[in-house]
């Protein structure tokens, strides 16, 4: 009894020497990471280092083509001559708020107040940038101020931003089939489904990862076909001619590399993160994923 009575005042006093933290002063955002398993924050840092990276080289197709496509829910709309500048910028501020995340985590240095500083300045820059960008954009058509829109960029028939494809189509074209395609976006589709299934009931959060991991993957291929064929379609290889695609790579050649580009770096990422997450189903324990 007396080692429980002394055992219970150390408590005591322990306790009200901790400082108290409210509600206001609790990083929520880290509670919440360190409540990850190790699995599951590799999975989202490696996801975040796949994004940032596919901004980045996305970005490079304003200055190197001239061009900056932006996918819509249409298709494609193009930002053209000076106005992909100024996108493309804007595109790098917000991969630019993405990285202090990770600057953030794996940087003690950086500290959380400056990281959080510069996540909101990168954030309203990209903001800004978006909208001059839009501007630029209604201005830069024909009847208005054209000359927006003519700088052809860098090297707008270049293709070292489109590797592999220059030397790898012939391996990636069958995956542009149109019968295989509607595979792809079938298979994608069902696999959300069943994911969202699994994962709602959190009884089986691998089978649930395993049907993510899956969807991403067939998007990732389903994409990667589109940019095979983008790329073929314009160059009439393997006897694949779009009369219309060559006309566009013939006149306006940084439109085309611009747009080819846009799928194949959306390509590598889906398919980068499905391979990821299906590599935790794999080998994370069923404890590990019931906890997460």
């Amino acid at each position: 009894m007396a080692r429980s009575s002394k055992r219970r005042k150390q408590l005591r006093e322990s306790a009200r020497s901790a400082p108290v933290r409210t509600g206001a002063n609790v990083d929520w955002a880290q509670v919440r990471w360190d409540a990850l398993t190790p699995e599951l924050k590799f999975v989202m840092s490696f996801s975040q280092v796949l994004l940032v990276g596919t901004m980045l080289l996305h970005g490079l197709s304003g200055p190197v083509y001239g061009q900056l496509s932006v996918f819509v829910g249409a298709g494609f709309a193009d930002m053209p001559g000076w106005v992909a500048l100024w996108g493309a910028t804007s595109v790098w501020c917000l991969a630019a708020a993405v990285a202090t995340h990770l600057a953030e985590r794996y940087l003690p240095l950086m500290g959380h107040l400056r990281c959080a500083r510069w996540r909101l300045q990168a954030y309203v820059a990209a903001a800004v940038l978006a909208g001059i960008s839009l501007l630029l954009w209604l201005l830069s058509t024909p009847g208005m101020w054209g000359s927006l829109g003519v700088w052809p960029g860098l090297a707008p028939r270049s293709e070292w931003l489109l590797a592999p494809l220059p030397w790898a189509w012939e391996w990636m074209l069958p995956a542009a089939r149109d019968e295989v395609q509607r595979w792809w976006l079938g298979i994608a589709l069902a696999s959300i489904l069943l994911s969202a299934c699994c994962l709602e009931r959190g009884r089986w959060p691998r089978t649930g990862l395993a049907f993510m991991a899956t969807a991403l993957l067939a998007s990732g291929l389903w994409a990667l076909g589109g940019a095979a064929y983008h790329y073929v379609a314009g160059r009439s290889f393997a006897g694949v001619a779009d009369a219309i695609a060559v006309l566009n790579l013939q006149s306006h050649p940084g439109q085309r590399n611009a747009d080819t580009l846009l799928w194949l770096v959306w390509a590598w990422f889906l398919l980068g993160l499905g391979a990821l997450v299906m590599v935790v189903v794999l080998h994370t324990p069923s404890k590990e994923l019931q906890r997460s």
